[in-house]
This record gives structure tokens, C-alpha cells and sequence, in this order.
């Protein structure tokens, strides 16, 4: 297993990624090692730009169309909501 080692971390910094840690009952190392996967499971902007260059573009649907898709999914958001609260009988 590898090992990282990160100098010059400001005091602040680092006394904050301790509380973090300590506060979700790990240690330092087993919080910085979730933060570090967590981000990189997450494209990086240059790798979302580069992924949306790749892709071809999309060309058969309207402006009209996903406005219409995008209130279709609000209706049936809100409806799901409104039953679940039994509100609106």
C-alpha cells in the first residue's frame, strides 16, 4: 500500500480536517482517505469537458420538448410528494 505524505498544511486547515474526522469517528488518515476518493469519483471539470467533446451532439429534440419533459417530471415529482403527505384527497 502506498503512502502519502502532505507537508505545509496550514494549522487551521489541518485542525479542521481533524475535528471533521473526529466528529465522524474516524481517525485523520481514514477521513483524508474518503475525501481523496470521494473527489475522485467526481469527473474533474477538464474530464467532463473532455468527455462532452467526445460525445456526439444532440440534435432531434427541441428547446419546447425539454421544457415540456422537464414540467412533466415536476407534475409527477409533486403529485408523488402530495400522496405521500396525503394532501390534496
Amino acid at each position: 500500500m502506498g503512502a502519502i505524505q502532505v507537508k505545509n498544511v496550514p494549522t487551521e486547515l489541518h485542525d479542521r480536517l481533524r475535528e471533521r474526522a473526529r466528529r465522524e469517528g474516524r481517525n485523520l488518515s481514514e477521513y483524508v482517505l474518503d475525501v481523496l476518493e470521494r473527489d475522485l469519483a467526481v469527473p474533474s471539470t477538464r474530464e467532463w469537458l473532455a468527455r462532452l467533446e467526445r460525445d456526439e451532439p444532440v440534435s432531434d429534440i427541441s428547446s419546447e420538448d425539454v421544457v415540456r419533459a422537464v414540467q412533466a417530471g415536476r407534475t409527477e415529482r409533486d403529485e408523488r410528494i402530495l400522496g405521500a403527505l396525503c394532501i390534496g384527497d
